[in-house]
């Protein structure tokens, strides 16, 4: 039933949620100011970030289908949750049987350039946890 598809739906999406962070304690030690944790009131509160981490707002989108492409919605999603913040966006996504992807802003690679939510960039999470390293100044 369609309540089921959604309640299997949101333990994929809160499983693949606890991956990224554990890839991210993984890479990042314990030189967060903090653990990376779930953000239980994204279900309250519309507009929140999955995941935060110091200059880093994560949205996490874990998808069925065996598609190639994000949708545009879930980066619209990441950007606004890190609107009026000073983190960057970060949308990491999943496909059935496919690697996982991340897309962000590439002001958040090189600052050269401008913001604009429009000049994107996809990596893999490997690509991105470096960056997030580098970004927080973290030896490893």
């Amino acid at each position: 039933t369609r309540i089921h598809r959604m309640a299997d739906s949101r333990q994929k999406g809160a499983a693949f949620e606890r991956a990224i962070i554990s890839a991210i304690k993984d890479r990042l030690g314990d030189k967060l100011p903090e653990m990376p944790k779930r953000n239980l009131s994204q279900y309250q509160v519309k507009g929140e970030a999955d995941i935060l981490i110091p200059g880093w707002s994560i949205e996490c989108k874990a998808h069925a289908n065996t598609g190639g492409v994000y949708k545009q919605g879930w980066w619209q999603q990441a950007v606004d949750a890190a609107a009026n913040t000073d983190r960057f966006p970060v949308l990491i996504y999943k496909f059935n049987n496919r690697p996982v992807r991340c897309v962000l802003q590439l002001m958040a690679v090189c600052r050269n350039f401008s913001y604009d939510p429009d000049l994107i960039c996809e990596m893999s999470l490997n690509t991105w946890l470096h960056i997030a390293q580098e970004s927080l100044g973290v030896d490893r």
